[in-house]
């Protein structure tokens, strides 16, 4: 069977895909951003275009390098090479504000991250010299804050921790990995609660989804997955516990779980889309699930693990159905 018989693929951009997002409030709908600076809006579910905001003058290029949805659904954030980001409504395309010369326009994807427990307002991006952050609160017409040179190279992502994590001790953090191998667990303030090095290039991470050590009862630990080089997983107090190489000598650049945590999908140059099964103690791969015919450098999930969306470099968004919702209406009954 043809390894991309299950997917569509979506060609709506006239440019390298480099972001691509599901609505967390809606299990269908879905973004995608890309080099022909403008921001698509999908159905999963019937693979559809639903709209399509420019955000580019004719001045100024505005090449798309991430989007994120916001908590609540209603807007989208999109980061673009002329070091801005860019806060649109979702049923308008109208933008709502826009913070200039605070995102980092280097030649690949770049780090955005919203935050899930302090509601829809808060988020984080790389800054302009790409080795620090900017901090957002979207209801201010400034960026809240700059934290400057956090890392010693160039941040490729960044994302919020949940306060469960060790190091978090109940407040806000952001976890930030650079090219250099570096993993740092901060505050929004700037300061450094934990730093690994991992041993390896990083591009991308990936928490488990669960609250740290809730799933200990059934042996399985909480940890945080590193893509790179390697495809390496770090346990809290333990450390690294194993490195996988699959992918060959492609570079990973995004790396995603399911919502239970159970299966990781992984996505790299050379455009293939891998799923690993997660156990108590280790990862074993399962299988290529399908094949862009260039780089990949965006994936994610809806809501209900019904669907993996992908962006890459062929100038296409993947849409592959995973399964049946993980949630929803169950029947059950008697035997006798």
């Amino acid at each position: 069977m043809d390894l991309n018989s299950k997917v569509e693929f979506l060609k709506f951009h006239q440019g390298y895909v480099r972001g691509v997002a599901f609505s967390p409030v809606d299990r269908y709908l879905f973004c995608s951003g890309a080099y022909d600076g403008k921001v698509n809006v999908y159905s999963a579910k019937k693979c559809h275009l639903l709209g399509s905001y420019p955000v580019t003058t004719l001045s100024l290029a505005r090449n798309i390098k991430a989007v994120r949805f916001t908590t609540d659904g209603h807007k989208i954030l999109a980061s673009t090479n002329a070091r801005r980001l860019v806060v649109m409504d979702v049923e308008t395309g109208e933008q709502i504000v826009s913070y200039d010369n605070c995102v980092y326009n280097g030649p690949d994807r770049t780090g955005l991250a919203v935050d899930i427990q302090a509601g829809p307002n808060i988020a984080a991006c790389c800054c302009v010299n790409g080795r620090g952050l900017s901090i957002f609160d979207l209801r201010m017409p400034l960026p809240l804050d700059f934290i400057y040179d956090l890392h010693n190279n160039v941040i490729r992502d960044v994302m919020f921790l949940h306060e469960s994590w060790p190091w978090c001790k109940g407040q806000n953090a952001l976890l930030s990995v650079a090219i250099d191998g570096t993993a740092k667990v901060s505050t929004i303030d700037g300061r450094t609660l934990q730093s690994t090095e991992i041993g390896s290039m990083l591009n991308t991470a990936a928490p488990t989804p669960e609250p740290f050590g809730s799933m200990a009862d059934d042996g399985f630990y909480s940890l945080i997955m590193f893509g790179g080089e390697f495809l390496t997983s770090f346990v809290p107090e333990v450390g690294i516990q194993e490195r996988m190489r699959e992918h060959g000598k492609d570079a990973l650049w995004k790396i995603k779980y399911t919502s239970n945590g159970s299966t990781l999908f992984t996505a790299c140059d050379g455009g293939v889309i891998r799923k690993y099964r997660r156990f108590p103690d280790h990862h074993e791969f399962v299988e290529d699930l399908f094949c862009h015919s260039d780089d990949v450098e965006d994936i994610d999930i809806s809501p209900y693990d019904e669907y993996l969306v992908t962006a890459s470099k062929d100038h296409s968004v993947g849409v592959f159905k995973l399964g049946p919702p993980s949630h929803g209406v169950t029947e059950y009954g008697e035997i006798r």
